[in-house]
């Protein structure tokens, strides 16, 4: 009885993993080998930036929001450790808030002293081209304009590897 009870708990784990492995596989629209697509957004001052201005760079593009721990916990490290590190004319860090709006997102910036480049996508428009839920998610893109990173979540270790992959890239 004791087996049988183990066995179906294992069964249950085990779906669950691979269900939650599909969803955030299925909910990325922009995968790795993608061509960065065209968008537009603002900046917090309501400077109008296109991914156009974004050509033979390296790129790294992070979605995020005031309210997700996860966020919080990815933030400090993206300026710290790439946008106060990584000092190449090749490099350009676009931070999106997701979802929300202009007020909320620079009291929060102005609280957490961050300095790297601030976006709005209010009504997620650029969000939708790369994923349909989920945050936070970084996308590198390399100077020929392809994704040659995707993630979702935070995870310290994965966090490594992409700053590893940004500047691998920026040799090329």
């Amino acid at each position: 009885m004791k087996s049988n009870t183990v066995i179906i708990l294992l069964l249950f784990l085990f779906s669950s993993l691979t269900f939650a492995q599909n969803d955030l596989e299925s909910t990325t629209v922009l995968k790795v080998g993608n061509n960065l697509p065209a968008f537009t957004t603002q900046s917090l001052s309501g400077k109008t930036f296109s991914s156009d201005e974004l050509k033979g760079k390296v790129v790294l593009i992070n979605f995020w929001a005031t309210w997700c721990p996860p966020c919080k916990a990815e933030l400090p490290l993206l300026q710290k450790n790439i946008y106060d590190k990584i000092n190449d004319k090749n490099f350009v860090v676009l931070c999106i808030s997701r979802g929300e709006k202009n007020d909320v997102v620079k009291k929060f910036i102005e609280q957490n002293k961050y300095t790297f480049p601030v976006y709005l996508d209010s009504e997620t428009k650029t969000y939708n081209l790369f994923a349909s839920k989920y945050i936070p998610r970084n996308f590198v893109i390399g100077k020929d304009g392809k994704v040659k990173l995707a993630t979702v979540g935070f995870n310290q270790k994965e966090f490594e590897k992409m700053i590893l992959l940004i500047e691998k890239e920026l040799k090329n």
